[in-house]
């Protein structure tokens, strides 16, 4: 079997995601990735995985987006080099799969190409919300409306990470049988619990992964304070890129002592010493309604086996409370979440129970076990070649 990822993004997690699950796809097949000539994941692919940088890079990121620091004539060499995936025709492919979400300019290129049509093809989606055309997230919003304007591509099948999310598709009209749950894989590729580049800091949390308002940094530095008052040597590491809020930025001035920031985009090397350094990770998302799917951030909490105090936004319930792995808060209340934070930096034998349901958390999502879901999927596809296909709505 020969799987062909194409990767719709140049930054963030997306390419993250695509390089764990190419990487443990080869103990199965024959893989090959198109990606853009920059990513984030670069140095992450395997040797076994055959890289083709065939695209520009997609100069879009949400950090950007929010700071408005774009360059149109870079976007729109990104966008158009996505004519390039016609490359595919070359590559004796059984199916391709965009593991990166569907991004308007792959779902136009690969409708231009006929792509869809002459190999099965499948997407994972990351993000479903409930109303994609709501202007609470401006950036959602016009994706979406952009993508409504693109005809509907023929998928074979659409991957998302949890039940709920597969509940908001269907209800937009997608087959039930055309949509598989399948879960986030923890990230590996920047070490583990047994990989450590550095020890635990005593009452130190971090705040890892792009700076933008759904990811409730506000909520988080509003909150030490307030911790601080109880644990005063508590230490909060930022490290994302994107618009530190002036708010936030007076209260990091104001307990410079309680602060750690790197505010730009944290190299893959860098990743593992600040996730050892961590006693508590923190994700405190503002509400999204459940339908995020997973948190890269959390998945990469599992894999060093990282205590997490989260919000109640997206699976966080499910993951991270249910589990045990940690403790979760409603979103936008820097004073339960505060409380949350005390009460597990306090207590050494809660936080040792965590990071051991954190570690089984991390065996539960491998890549190993997501991958052979991902196979079962293919195989199921390419048995069923023959079938005829079936044309739904594709807008994310």
């Amino acid at each position: 079997m020969h799987v062909v990822y194409v990767i719709g993004q140049s930054s963030g997690g997306l390419p993250h995601y695509a390089a764990e699950l190419a990487n443990a796809m080869t103990e199965h097949a024959d893989v090959t990735v198109l990606k853009p000539s920059v990513t984030s994941a670069d140095d992450l692919f395997a040797e076994e995985v055959d890289v083709l940088s065939v695209f520009e890079p997609i100069s879009i990121s949400m950090p950007e987006i929010y700071k408005l620091d774009l360059d149109p004539r870079k976007v729109y060499r990104g966008l158009s080099s996505y004519d390039n995936i016609e490359i595919i025709r070359d590559l004796d492919a059984d199916l391709v799969h965009d593991p990166t979400g569907l991004f308007p300019q792959m779902k136009f290129f690969i409708k231009i190409h006929g792509i869809d049509k002459q190999y099965p093809f499948v997407t994972t989606r990351h993000e479903v919300p409930p109303n994609p055309f709501s202007l609470s997230r401006p950036p959602v919003f016009v994706e979406s409306v952009v993508d409504l304007l693109i005809p509907n591509l023929d998928e074979q099948q659409s991957i998302v990470h949890t039940k709920r999310q597969k509940e908001v598709l269907v209800n937009r009209g997608y087959p039930q049988e055309l949509v598989r749950v399948i879960p986030h894989g923890v990230y590996s590729v920047f070490g583990s619990a047994q990989e450590n580049v550095a020890e635990p800091e005593p009452n130190t949390l971090l705040f890892f992964g792009n700076i933008v308002p759904p990811k409730g940094l506000n909520t988080l530095v509003k909150a030490i304070p307030q911790v601080a008052r109880e644990i005063p040597d508590v230490k909060l590491i930022i490290a994302g890129d994107g618009k530190i809020s002036s708010d936030s930025q007076r209260i990091i001035d104001n307990y410079e002592k309680n602060f750690e920031v790197h505010n730009r985009f944290i190299e893959n090397d860098k990743v593992n010493e600040l996730f050892s350094r961590a006693e508590v990770v923190t994700t405190p998302y503002r509400s999204q309604q459940g339908t995020k799917g997973h948190s890269g951030v959390v998945a990469t909490a599992f894999s060093f086996g990282k205590p997490i105090v989260a919000s109640t936004a997206s699976e966080f319930p499910e993951l991270v409370g249910e589990s045990g792995a940690g403790v979760v808060v409603p979103p936008d209340d820097p004073h339960k979440l505060a409380t949350a934070i005390i009460g597990v930096l306090k207590d050494d034998e809660a936080r040792e129970e965590m990071s051991k349901r954190s570690l089984e958390m991390a065996d539960r999502l491998s890549w190993e076990n997501v991958a052979k879901q991902y196979l079962d999927v293919y195989r199921q596809i390419i048995d069923n070649q023959s079938s005829e296909k079936r044309i739904y709505p594709v807008s994310t």
